[in-house]
């Protein structure tokens, strides 16, 4: 690399040339080099060494440094014995007396023999009389042989603390500065210098931008452009980051310590002042600094002056001239002083009345323990950044004042912020939140108010602790809050609804809840709706009655409506337990309302940037097509809330919850292997959830052709659901059960859970269901029986408003009714074990296809295969169904049906099987 110095430094280099020629003529002569730092002064002294050597001088170097303030005449002796001749040295302890005539003559015998080249670099912090005796050298009547040139750091006071006004002699004596031949200020390279320096470093990555983005970051200095070309040249080139980011983000580590050793050798108040400026920032005014600095308004001005001289603040103002100088402080500092700073700084602005946003910046900053105040500072610019949209800021300042140590009350404040802004996008940390801050409230009222910030969908799966403190919190404040206070009354429905939730996987919960149901019906005024709190007590019991089945979906479809006729369209919903109404809906096919209704909530919560939200709301308009038939559209909805779910670090139930019974409405839904790695091998689940699981499973299996598979996790979905005492479901497995049997060729097994299905689906008086329950019997039926079936799923799904279902019943019935060709057996009555026919589900069941096996493996089917697999490895039954979800009965039965079918005894004849590398097993 070019030295940058040297460009565009002709003049300054011919003051050179010309103060060398009158030594060597036998004048002496002085030059003053000054300027901020990195501007090149000690490279300019290895020039001159260079030319003077090329003359033939005796060339002495020394450098100013912050022990030779002490030593008198240090540099002096430094310099003569630089060249060839030690001077003498004072006694030790003793005084030096006055050596400079010694010195002196010492240096005459020297340009005696040939002219001397004198260079000392930072010469303001050399010892005064050091820089008094090369005044006397260079002045008219010495007539000697000798060069002086010196470099000073503009600003720099040296140790005597020199004129302290950051001019350009700086701390130099006034007759050194006074017999000086010229005093030169370094000036900063031009842009040509700058485009010359880059393209000998980078090439041709040297484009027009980058220099104007090199001249623009660096204004020209040396050692600031010499830097960042050393990082941009180790980097990657990247052709596609703007010049100017690139060179923006470039933080030379030299540069850094560069600053640093010039702010180690600043004065106390100039130290003080700097500090002062990186903490405060642009928007400081004098009043400020001067009170953060603990300087006055004198002092300021000075500091001021000098820093900016030296290069370390800008020209303009009180800013740093470059964010290094902040690394560079934050190197010398301690991080004490640092806190400290930050933490008066913001009790300034504060009681300045400052917007909270600054005061914020400064407590960010300043971690550990704090006044109490910060607590309430860092709440209020909490509350700012959620007003203006800025949610993620928001977390961060309430977070930092967690770590400020706030006493009970406010530490249980600051939880419940975070909680209301955390379950947009983590609801199982919100609920950890809110579970450490109800045992610090003190009243009975504010623990219940936490509790009912928790979202419901939260608490499924929730571990024990947290439900007891639920139910603690239920009972002290009885069903209507003891008081009959309002407000009071609100928050006990509220907190009801969520232990309604939580017990809505239990058949005694169900029981309760209808019992509470009845309870509320009977009142005057029939159910209570007006209130949030009544809604949402309402919804949560309409669901465990309709999936308990103790009321029909007219019942439940007609509450639902009135609930839904008050309850705004808006995402707070989903935090709350009125988004079970999008279920009960569905389950009683009256989703007619809800496409607008929810459409509505979508749009705030993409306003809000709340993914949790988004992501349930996609699954709920998901779940609200496929009762339309739509299936294609609700596909385009799961795929968006998986995409959501993927991007969060949710560690509840909630994502699995919301996804599980969509992703199994549609085919090949996106994100199925996914949810079922995340929450498949959790260890304890609702039943609820888990049969939903098992469904998901099935769907998988069917659509690899695993046609057993897939029934025996329908079945176990079923027996899941009758454990919960669930009769109506979020997804039908007798449908996908009856259909995977008859394709079979099971028709008599499918025949039975037909018959069950209808008579479910009767009690519960759903068209779409009603409807497809009498469809498949009618195709799995007599001729009579099987016309009359489908006559009435044709009647029943005209008031249904999922046209697909009514469109397959309306194609079985003119298939039924289509007279037999030549040869051809009446529909019911042909071979048990042909082909039956297509029974589609309303949910998109997957038609189980052939999975094509090896010829030695043929006899058996996947389910065995995989069982069989695992049996040679050496699993005993209970290990093989916790791997493959099934019962232990199940791999049982398909033990019986390999040990069977491949004529082997037991696992002792499989293993062997496997371990002689037959292809019968793999």
């Amino acid at each position: 690399m070019p030295r940058p110095v040297l460009l565009g430094r002709a003049g300054d280099l011919a003051e050179v040339d010309g103060a060398l020629a009158r030594a060597v003529g036998g004048t002496a002569s002085l030059l003053v080099f000054t300027g901020p730092i990195g501007i090149g002064r000690t490279a300019l002294l290895e020039e001159c060494a260079r030319r003077g050597a090329a003359r033939g001088m005796q060339v002495a170097r020394a450098g100013g440094t912050d022990e030779e303030g002490g030593i008198p005449l240090g540099t002096a002796r430094e310099l003569l014995a630089a060249c060839g001749g030690p001077g003498p040295s004072p006694p030790c302890g003793e005084p030096d007396g006055d050596d400079t005539g010694a010195l002196s003559a010492a240096l005459a015998g020297r340009a005696a023999v040939g002219p001397v080249l004198l260079l000392v670099d930072d010469a303001a912090r050399c010892d005064a009389r050091s820089l008094r005796w090369l005044a006397r050298l260079c002045c008219p009547r010495a007539c000697l042989r000798v060069a002086v040139v010196l470099t000073v750091l503009d600003g720099d006071a040296g140790h005597d603390g020199g004129t302290r006004h950051g001019g350009a002699t700086g701390g130099l004596p006034t007759e050194l500065a006074a017999v000086a031949d010229a005093v030169r200020p370094l000036g900063p390279l031009s842009d040509e210098a700058i485009s010359v320096t880059a393209r000998a470093v980078l090439g041709r990555d040297a484009t027009p931008e980058l220099v104007a983005a090199l001249s623009a970051a660096t204004e020209g200095n040396p050692l600031h452009l010499t830097c960042v070309l050393e990082e941009l040249a180790a980097r990657p080139q990247c052709t596609t980051e703007p010049p100017a980011r690139r060179v923006a983000g470039a933080a030379p580590a030299r540069l850094r310590d560069r600053f640093a050793h010039a702010v180690r050798r600043l004065p106390a108040t100039e130290r003080r002042y700097l500090a002062a400026v990186a903490v405060a920032g642009e928007k400081a005014d004098d009043v400020m600094l001067a009170r953060l600095a603990e300087l006055d308004a004198t002092d300021l001005a000075v500091a001021g002056a000098v820093t900016r001289s030296m290069g370390l603040t800008g020209p303009e103002g009180h800013r740093l001239r470059h964010g290094l100088v902040g690394a560079a402080l934050g190197v010398v500092q301690s991080s004490h002083q640092r806190r400290d700073l930050h933490l008066r700084a913001a009790r300034m602005l504060r009681d300045a009345g400052a917007p909270s946003d600054r005061i914020a910046a400064h407590l960010l900053t300043a971690g550990g323990a704090a006044p109490a105040w910060t607590v309430e500072a860092l709440r209020d610019a909490a509350g700012t950044a959620v007003r203006r949209g800025e949610s993620w800021t928001a977390v961060r300042y309430l977070r930092h004042a967690l770590l400020a140590g706030p006493d009970e009350p406010g530490r249980a404040a600051v939880l419940l912020d975070l909680a209301g802004l955390e379950r947009s996008r983590d609801t199982g940390l919100a609920l950890r939140r809110i579970v450490q801050a109800v045992p610090l409230l003190g009243s009975l009222r504010e623990r219940a108010a936490a509790l009912c910030r928790v979202t419901p969908l939260a608490l499924e799966g929730a571990a024990p602790p947290v439900i007891a403190l639920l139910r603690g919190v239920a009972e002290e404040l009885g069903r209507y809050g003891g008081t009959g206070d309002t407000e009071t009354r609100e928050l006990a429905l509220r907190v009801e609804a969520r232990l309604h939730y939580v017990d809505k996987h239990t058949r005694a919960g169900l029981s309760a809840a209808a019992a509470r149901l009845d309870e509320l019906e009977a009142l005057p005024d029939g159910l209570p709706i007006r209130t949030p709190g009544e809604r949402e007590l309402a919804c949560v019991l309409l669901h465990s009655a309709a999936v308990g089945g103790h009321r029909p979906a007219s019942v439940v479809a007609a509450a639902c409506r009135a609930v839904l006729a008050r309850e705004p369209a808006s995402s707070d919903h989903v935090h709350s337990t009125v988004g079970m109404l999008v279920t009960c809906l569905c389950m009683a096919d009256a989703v007619e309302d809800l496409p607008s209704w929810l459409s509505v909530a979508l749009e705030q919560a993409r306003a809000e940037r709340a993914p949790v939200v988004e992501a349930v709301l996609h699954a709920e308009l998901a779940a609200v097509l496929v009762c339309s038939g739509r299936v294609e559209e609700a596909a385009e909805q799961v795929r968006s809330a998986v995409e959501l779910v993927d991007e969060l670090a949710d560690d509840s139930l909630l994502p699995g919850t919301v996804l599980a019974p969509v992703l199994t409405a549609v085919p090949h839904g996106p994100g199925a292997d996914r949810v079922l790695a995340r929450y498949g091998a959790t260890p304890s689940v609702p039943p609820g959830f888990g049969a939903c699981l098992q469904m998901l499973r099935a769907r998988v299996a069917a659509e690899a052709g695993d046609a057993e598979t897939a029934l025996e996790y329908c079945l176990d979905a079923g027996r899941r659901f009758d454990q919960a005492g669930w009769t109506a479901t979020p997804v039908p497995w007798r449908p996908w059960a009856v259909e995977i049997l008859a394709e079979r060729g099971r028709r008599a097994e499918a025949r039975a859970l037909a018959e069950q299905e209808l008579a479910r689906a009767r009690r519960w008086g759903a068209p779409a269901q009603l409807g497809r329950a009498l469809r498949m019997l009618g195709q799995l039926g007599g001729t009579d029986r099987g016309a009359e079936l489908l006559e009435q799923a044709t009647i029943v799904l005209r008031t249904s408003g999922d046209r697909s279902e009514a469109e397959r019943a309306t194609r079985a019935l003119t298939a039924h009714r289509a007279p037999p060709g030549p040869g051809d057996l009446p529909p019911g009555t042909g071979d048990p074990a042909g082909p039956p026919p297509r029974l589609h589900d309303t949910v998109g069941t997957p038609v189980p296809g052939h999975r094509p096996t090896s010829r030695a493996s043929a006899a058996l089917t996947r389910s065995e295969e995989r069982v069989a697999t695992r049996a040679s490895r050496g699993l005993t039954n209970h290990e093989i169904a916790a791997d493959l979800a099934v019962s232990v009965r199940a791999v049982e039965k398909h033990l019986t049906g390999v040990y069977r079918k491949l004529g082997v005894p037991g696992r002792a004849a499989l293993r062997q099987l496997r371990e002689s590398g037959s292809d019968r097993i793999a």
